[in-house]
C-alpha cells in the first residue's frame, strides 16, 4: 500500500474499542495488525534502513508486552523496567537508523500564551462561590481522594488539561452540559511535553520514520476501558508506567531536558461532530515534588506556569454576555470546515465567552 493508504489504515487501529477478549489478547491482536500493515508498505515509500526500523518496532512491541505480563504477575518493578528500557533506548538504538532524528523528536513544545481548558462536573449547590483552586489539581492534604486515572495512580495529584472545551467534555464521557464548570488556563511560559499523540497528517508526511517507531505506544495508551466500574483497569497500565518514567526522568535530568507532562490523544476519539483532529489533544501534568510535610496544598511549579479564569458554566455566561445569531460559513476546505463546525458549536461558544473573562495568576490562599 502507499504511504497515504498506510496512514489511513493506522488511523483505523485507534482508539481500541473493548471486545470479548482479555486486555493482553486485544493488545497483541492490535500489534499484529499494526505490523502487518507497515510490512505491506510499498517499497518505493519505505524509508532508509527499513529492516532496522522493523526491528525497532518489534523491540518496542515486545517491551510493552513484557511490561503487561510483569504487571499481570504482580511484578510492578519489572513492568516499569521494561518500559524504561524502551524509552531510554529511543535515542541510543534508533540513532543508528540513517536519517532518523534523535530523542528530541518525541518532544512537543507549546509556546507561552497558549490556551487550555479544564472541566469539572459540579452539583448545582456547589457552583456558587467556586474559586480557581476548586478546579486546580486536588490539594496535597486530600490526596486520599485522588482516584486512578489513565495517566496517574491513586494518591498522586495530576493536572489534566485539554486543548478545547470539547476535548474536556469527551474525556469526562459527555456529562450533561448543564452540570459542568469550566476554566481557561493560559501558559505563562513555553512548556515541553512528551508527545504521545496520534501523528498528524503533516507530521506523517515529513517524519514517517519516527511516527512508525513510536506508534505502538499510541496504540497501547488508547485502549478504551472495558469495565469502568472495576478498581483495577489494565488499560491504564502502560500510560501510568509512562508517567512514572517521566517523573523519574525529570528527577535525574537538568531543567532543559525535563518534561512538564505528557501530550496524548483521548481514547474517546470519534468523529461524531466532525471537529478538527487536534480537538482530542489532552495533557496530563503531574505535580512536581509534592511536599508531604509542607503546609502548601498546591504545586508551586504549576501555579507559576499557568494562570486561569474563574470557573464558570455555560448558562451563566450566556446570561451575562448573550449570543447573537451565527450561521457559520460555507464553501470552506475540509479542515477549515471542521474548525468552523467547532467555532459555531456550544463548545466554541464557551471558549469565546472565556476569552472575555479576566485571567488571574494562580495565587491560591492556603487558608481557603
Amino acid at each position: 500500500m502507499t504511504k497515504k493508504e498506510l496512514y489511513e489504515e493506522l488511523m483505523k487501529l485507534v482508539p481500541v474499542k473493548p471486545d470479548t477478549k482479555n486486555f493482553s489478547s486485544t493488545l497483541n491482536e492490535k500489534f499484529n495488525d499494526y505490523r502487518k500493515n507497515i510490512e505491506s508498505l510499498d517499497e518505493v515509500d519505505r524509508p532508509d534502513q527499513w529492516d532496522e526500523l522493523l526491528k525497532r518496532v518489534k523491540q518496542l512491541c515486545d517491551g510493552i508486552r513484557r511490561a503487561i505480563d510483569a504487571e499481570n504477575m504482580g511484578k510492578r518493578h519489572s513492568a516499569y523496567a521494561a518500559i524504561k528500557n524502551q524509552l531510554d533506548g529511543f535515542k541510543s538504538r534508533t540513532a543508528e537508523i540513517k536519517g532518523l532524528r534523535e530523542y528530541a523528536e518525541y518532544i512537543y513544545e507549546i509556546p507561552k500564551g497558549t490556551s487550555f481548558y479544564r472541566m469539572r462536573e459540579m452539583k448545582p449547590h456547589e457552583r456558587k462561590g467556586m474559586k480557581v483552586k476548586d478546579i486546580f489539581h486536588i490539594p496535597f492534604d486530600k490526596r486520599g481522594i485522588v482516584p486512578t486515572n489513565r495517566y496517574s495512580v491513586p494518591g498522586y495529584p495530576c493536572l489534566y488539561l485539554s486543548r478545547y472545551v470539547y476535548g474536556c467534555w469527551e474525556e469526562l464521557e459527555r456529562p450533561d452540559f448543564g452540570t459542568i464548570m469550566v476554566s481557561r488556563f493560559e501558559s505563562t511560559e513555553a512548556i515541553r511535553l512528551l508527545d504521545l499523540r496520534i501523528p498528524s497528517k503533516e507530521k506523517w508526511g515529513t517524519d514517517m520514520t519516527n511516527c512508525l517507531i513510536y506508534f505502538p505506544l499510541v496504540i497501547s495508551t488508547m485502549i478504551q476501558v472495558k469495565n469502568p466500574e472495576d478498581n483495577y483497569k489494565p488499560e491504564y497500565t502502560i500510560p501510568q508506567l509512562l508517567m512514572e518514567w517521566l517523573i523519574s526522568h525529570n528527577e535525574g535530568s537538568p531543567e532543559e531536558d525535563r518534561f512538564i507532562g505528557i501530550a496524548y490523544t483521548s481514547a474517546q476519539k470519534n468523529d461524531d461532530f466532525n471537529f478538527p483532529e487536534d480537538s482530542f489533544d489532552n495533557y496530563a501534568i503531574p505535580v512536581a515534588k509534592p511536599k508531604m510535610r509542607s503546609k502548601s496544598k498546591y504545586c508551586d511549579k504549576l501555579k507559576g506556569i499557568f494562570k486561569a479564569t474563574k470557573p464558570t458554566y455555560y448558562d451563566l455566561e450566556v446570561l451575562r454576555y448573550g449570543r447573537g445569531d451565527d450561521n457559520g460559513a460555507f464553501g470552506l476546505s475540509d479542515e477549515e470546515q471542521r474548525k468552523e463546525n467547532m467555532r459555531i458549536s456550544q463548545f466554541g461558544d464557551m471558549e469565546d465567552l472565556l476569552e472575555k473573562s479576566k485571567k488571574e495568576a494562580l495565587i491560591i490562599k492556603e487558608t481557603d
